[in-house]
């Protein structure tokens, strides 16, 4: 899916390998669809996996876990989308206290 499938008017990132990509563009477009709650629940599911290659890429690449969300996320928001990939996962309290020894967390 294509940035430009997701809310039907977002202008898609030029396909190069340049790293300048408009980033604070792609952040303000991704919370004014969070504003007018015009995305169905796949194209929510779209970004939710690109983000979280996201992250395991850039923390591959650091050599350990970074920090994954700012200040601005509130601790209900972040706890419910930790469960939310739990249970997509078809994790257990258990497994996830087995990998949640194996990471290191950063501050």
């Amino acid at each position: 899916m294509s940035s430009s499938d997701v809310a039907g008017h977002v202008t898609p990132l030029p396909a190069t390998d340049d790293r300048s990509h408009d980033v604070p563009g792609v952040v303000a477009t991704l919370e004014q669809l969070v504003e007018s709650g015009a995305l169905a629940p796949e194209q929510v599911r779209a970004i939710v996996s690109a983000a979280t290659r996201l992250y395991v890429a850039a923390s591959a690449r650091a050599g350990h876990e970074l920090p994954p969300l700012g200040p601005e996320v509130s601790t209900t928001d972040a706890v419910t989308l930790a469960c939310a990939l739990v249970r997509s996962q078809d994790l257990t309290p258990f497994e996830m206290a087995v990998w949640f020894s194996r990471g290191e967390q950063t501050r």
